[in-house]
């Protein structure tokens, strides 16, 4: 659930040698972090080999390959109780008249924060309108510029960096696919790097 978003893939891929590295920070308060997403099950599995090589990363668990369509916020925070509970049942009209879709991850790519896998296809600008058309639910400037994208790696310093974008750039084709039929409103800790997903609710697609 990388924060700092492009306008285009293809933007940060052309600036990929000029780019710093910009590790996370974690370990600080839990909280009930409320997120809309897609889980891709095990179709970027192969997509992690040879990534774990790299210091400069920190490698996602397969269990955390997703999509997200948006961030909602910390529940006690930005969020009440009561609106987490609306925000919970609106979904479910909001989403009942997407159908399920197939996706692909052709490249890998890189934001500041993350290596990812890219997504082609599919309607999660489709899904991400309709999250943030539900009251309650903030719209963040990575909204106003959507780009969905799967998470396969966390920059934790940019110790041998150059050598990880030879990799990239010698490996960089995917062949991976999936089939999204459900949207999830999950729990995480953002504490955690890479946080498990507390499924509060499951929206399928028809």
């Amino acid at each position: 659930m990388a924060d700092d978003l492009a306008t285009s893939p293809a933007e940060f891929w052309e600036r990929r040698r000029d780019l710093t590295p910009e590790p996370g920070a974690f370990g600080g308060e839990s909280a009930r972090h409320l997120v809309f997403l897609a889980d891709v099950g095990d179709a970027l599995t192969d997509a992690r080999a040879g990534l774990d090589q790299f210091d400069c990363l920190d490698v996602a668990p397969p269990a955390y390959h997703h999509v997200t369509v948006t961030v909602v916020g910390n529940v006690g925070e930005a969020l009440t109780a009561d609106a987490e509970a609306r925000i919970r049942d609106a979904a479910r009209d909001a989403f009942a008249d997407i159908d399920a879709f197939d996706v692909s991850f052709p490249r890998y790519n890189l934001f500041p924060t993350v290596v990812y896998a890219e997504v082609d296809g599919g309607r999660f600008a489709a899904l991400n309108d309709r999250a943030c058309a539900i009251d309650d639910v903030p719209v963040h400037g990575r909204d106003d510029a959507f780009v969905p994208h799967a998470t396969l790696a966390q920059f934790t310093g940019d110790s041998d960096y150059d050598e990880l974008l030879d990799f990239l750039e010698a490996n960089r084709s995917l062949d991976a696919t999936a089939t999204v039929d459900e949207v999830q409103l999950v729990a995480v800790d953002p504490s955690v790097r890479f946080p498990d997903f507390e499924a509060v609710e499951r929206y399928p697609l028809q």
